[in-house]
């Protein structure tokens, strides 16, 4: 594929990125909204519509990184927008007709099983249309992030316009609107690039037939068992799984303790979003560098590590009294720890797209996705429930030392693959 057809490629997958990722933050930022003001929703209702998108990816995750290696990256991204459009315009025209919490339900299960396949499909499209240079694909990653970053800063700030002004169901019909133009943009690439991609298919095939040592032809399990059996893939699935259980913790008493604990009101709690936001911005941008890419490794132990830092000045905030001072440590250490995230996010995608073999890359990515959703829901549950029984601060004691613990993982890990070079000759090395 020529250079030209990469750029254009990569440039409308970015923007069908961004409208997809506005269209889920409205829909996140409405939905529990939605439940609590027009449906009188319970506590326990919310908390369980708040898990039923993970729970969905969860539950049909396997069959999902099938569909995605099987249909190719951009048609599953157009795939995945439609399903959510869809979805999304149902919730409308519930919230214009009657509003209905098993309707709300409904849409979230299906954004959970579409948002899977759309994560899938972008990291199989950047390795069908970038290639596996660690530096191309640090590139890639960071611009694609870097668009979420920033769709995630507008998107609820966008909601909560929409619900000053007008209703839920516009908002709900905004973000569905939002969806289909991901869903154009992605469907451009898909049928701008369908016969180089044809081509490129029959190459492939023409090369396990004389290869065969990766027969991806098996199960849905295949992607899992690829993971287990690889000296590279497994640990860094379990760096994921540990520091998602600890940061899932973290996660769900992070605003009570803010609230309640140091009594940030709600302009305060949108500042600290937003210099979070700045945070992983600034991590996009580093991790696109040459020095990213050449200590991947050492950058990657770090961006686990250094989050539990941030946990501890977030604690002691509240050893002061000076309000102004509480606002400036938490603003801070959410954005080191913003930064951390976006970085640890890239260098995990580029190296888990750089040791996926060709063929598997959905399955492998959609697998990785629900072994962290499986950190990432009982962490939330332990969190609340943690913090109910003890306190906030304890729940976030328990979250701190273990993010300490995230990179022990990496130990012995068998290699990093940090060039087109290496990954070629890696690809059977660390594959089972």
């Amino acid at each position: 594929m020529s250079k030209e057809h990469k750029l254009r490629a990569l440039g409308l997958l970015t923007a069908s990125e961004f409208w997809g990722s506005i269209g889920l933050q409205v829909v996140l930022f409405i939905a529990p909204l939605a439940a609590i003001q027009l449906l009188d929703a319970t506590a326990m209702q919310v908390a369980i519509l708040n898990l039923t998108e993970s729970a969905a990816a969860l539950v049909f995750g396997l069959g999902v990184g099938q569909a995605v290696d099987r249909w190719g990256g951009a048609s599953s991204i157009t795939t995945a927008n439609l399903v959510r459009a869809a979805g999304v315009g149902a919730l409308a025209f519930s919230l214009f007709a009657g509003p209905s919490l098993p309707i709300l339900y409904l849409t979230l299960f299906l954004m959970g099983i579409a948002s899977l396949m759309h994560d899938a499909g972008i990291s199989t499209a950047i390795v069908e249309y970038v290639g596996r240079d660690g530096k191309e694909l640090n590139r890639a990653n960071s611009l694609l992030r870097t668009s979420e970053i920033i769709s995630s800063l507008g998107g609820p700030g966008l909601g909560g316009a929409i619900l000053a002004f007008m209703t839920f169901g516009a908002a709900a019909l905004f973000s569905s609107m939002s969806f289909a133009i991901a869903a154009g943009c992605a469907a451009t690439v898909w049928f701008s690039t369908k016969a180089i991609r044809a081509q490129q298919t029959l190459e492939a095939s023409d090369a396990q037939t004389t290869d065969s040592s990766h027969d991806t032809s098996g199960g849905a399990f295949d992607g899992l068992r690829y993971i287990l059996c690889s000296g590279f893939l497994r640990p860094l699935a379990a760096t994921g799984l540990h520091f998602n259980f600890f940061s899932a913790i973290f996660q769900a008493v992070f605003v009570i303790y803010c609230v309640r604990v140091l009594g940030f009101e709600t302009w305060v709690m949108s500042l600290v979003g937003v210099v979070g936001g700045l945070g992983g911005l600034l991590g996009a941008a580093f991790s696109s560098t040459a020095t990213a890419e050449q200590n991947a490794k050492k950058f990657y132990a770090l961006s686990l590590v250094i989050p539990a830092a941030s946990v501890l000045v977030m604690l002691c905030a509240q050893m002061t009294t000076i309000h102004a001072a509480r606002i400036t440590a938490v603003a801070l250490a959410e954005a080191v720890f913003s930064f951390c995230m976006v970085l640890c996010m890239v260098l995990f995608n580029t190296a888990r797209q750089q040791a996926s073999p060709d063929g598997m890359v959905g399955q492998i990515a959609a697998t990785e996705r629900m072994i962290a959703l499986g950190g990432e829901v009982p962490g939330a549950l332990i969190g609340g429930a943690v913090a109910t029984a003890v306190s906030v601060q304890f729940s976030m004691t328990v979250a701190l030392v273990g993010m300490l613990f995230a990179a022990v993982w990496l130990i012995g890990m068998k290699g990093w693959p940090s060039s087109s070079t290496e990954v070629t000759s890696s690809a059977s090395a660390i594959g089972p």
